[in-house]
């Protein structure tokens, strides 16, 4: 039986922001909104879902010591009435926790992380890469597991720069953070 090979995830339907916040959740794929464009994903394996899960309790635990803001996985974001994606996980500052509401985090999180999916990482790498930076969300983490590395970047001005890629055989001492390390080998299944 042949395998049908996507270039890029199916397109279902074109709506709005709005409209796309009232569909009920799917159990059976993962939905954002791109530009306009209502997607489906696959959903992730359990060996992904467990990085996202404990990188997530890392920086739960220091930015609640600390006070700094609140992590959440899976979350709509809506930047506009084309773009609701769904980062594998968001921090949202203190001083921005007002943005997060009832179905949805209305506007820019301060960091939005996502692991590539090996079947469209140039969603991740070129789409939401350029949305993220022209909705002006200061922190955007990639991780590739394939290749054990996470790409930390930093908006300057309207595009992000100040590339640092931190291999998982080294600690990662996030520049949002300081004084957090993070010892990325041992979040991997």
């Amino acid at each position: 039986m042949a395998t049908l090979q996507l270039k890029k995830p199916p397109v279902l339907f074109l709506m709005t922001s709005d409209e796309f916040c009232e569909l009920p959740p799917s159990e059976t794929v993962k939905l954002e909104l791109i530009d306009g464009d209502v997607v489906a994903l696959c959903w992730p394996t359990p060996a992904r879902q467990y990085f996202i899960f404990q990188l997530g309790m890392e920086i739960t635990l220091w930015a609640k010591r600390s006070g700094l803001g609140r992590v959440l996985p899976d979350t709509l974001m809506t930047l506009d009435e084309r773009w609701t994606p769904t980062p594998d996980l968001v921090f949202i500052s203190r001083r921005h926790l007002n943005r997060v509401k009832d179905k949805r985090i209305e506007g820019p999180v301060d960091l939005a992380i996502e692991v590539l999916s090996p079947k469209n990482p140039e969603m991740d790498r070129d789409t939401k890469f350029a949305a993220y930076a022209q909705f002006g969300i200061p922190w955007y983490w990639i991780i590739d597991l394939k290749k054990r590395v996470l790409e930390e970047y930093e908006r300057v001005g309207k595009t992000y720069r100040q590339r640092v890629d931190v291999p998982f055989d080294r600690v990662l001492s996030p520049r949002l953070f300081p004084g957090l390390t993070i010892d990325l080998a041992s979040l991997e299944w």
